[in-house]
């Protein structure tokens, strides 16, 4: 069941690229597409690829476990590939104007200048998003217990928010908008499902395993209840 569940997270996050390649085949545009969203979802997933090797990731007790670093390695693939489709083909469709969470941060300490690209660069915007995500990952870092390494607990608490946060610019979009497309809510909904299943895994872990609770267990429950 546990490893299901697990599976099940990887094929929703799987779908939520598909999802976007339709959106973006179906559309021949990248309007309503939040680069920042795609480069922190993409950023997540090949981040993610280092839990292997750091002997972080959940080991399966039924199912092959090959299944799970298959479908990471897939999912980054699909993630950087779509990341560079967009940035080839359709990053002149972009909304650059509407995809500026963040940027209010900067104008409202009068930080922006007055003219040129910066004024409503995307790297801006993203500059905001991933201070934010590095402060915050501090921050969990002093509430999440670890037994590891100041650098390896960092890494999961950075990975953490990063997922945590990485919907808010889509969103953020979404409501200047008023309208959602088809895809893009497949992909909002599918990330969700994702969430979900990591959550129902860490509710469910006690049940499976004769009442044995993980000393990361509630942690983990909170951030994904965030997520």
């Amino acid at each position: 069941f546990l490893d299901g569940l697990i599976l099940s997270s990887d094929l929703c996050l799987c779908g939520t690229f598909v999802s976007l390649a339709l959106k973006l085949r179906s559309s021949k545009s990248g309007a309503g597409l939040s680069l920042q969203t795609l480069v922190t979802v993409v950023g997540a997933r090949t981040l993610h690829l280092l839990s292997h090797y750091l002997g972080l990731h959940y080991l399966p007790a039924v199912l092959p476990w090959f299944l799970y670093p298959l479908f990471d390695v897939i999912n980054a693939t699909a993630g950087l590939s779509l990341l560079a489709i967009f940035a080839l083909y359709y990053f002149r469709t972009y909304e650059r104007e509407k995809d500026n969470f963040g940027i209010h941060f900067f104008e409202k300490f009068d930080l922006l200048p007055k003219t040129g690209p910066l004024r409503s660069s995307p790297a801006v915007a993203a500059g905001f998003l991933y201070a934010f995500i590095t402060v915050l990952a501090l921050v969990w870092y002093c509430i999440r217990r670890s037994r590891h390494s100041f650098w390896v607990s960092y890494f999961c608490c950075f990975y953490e928010v990063m997922g945590a946060v990485a919907l808010i610019p889509q969103l953020w979009m979404f409501q200047k908008d008023k309208r959602v497309s088809p895809p893009l809510a497949n992909f909002v909904v599918l990330t969700a499902f994702n969430r979900v299943c990591t959550l129902v895994f860490w509710i469910t872990y006690p049940r499976v395993y004769y009442w044995r609770y993980p000393d990361n267990r509630g942690i983990q429950m909170a951030s994904e209840t965030m997520n």
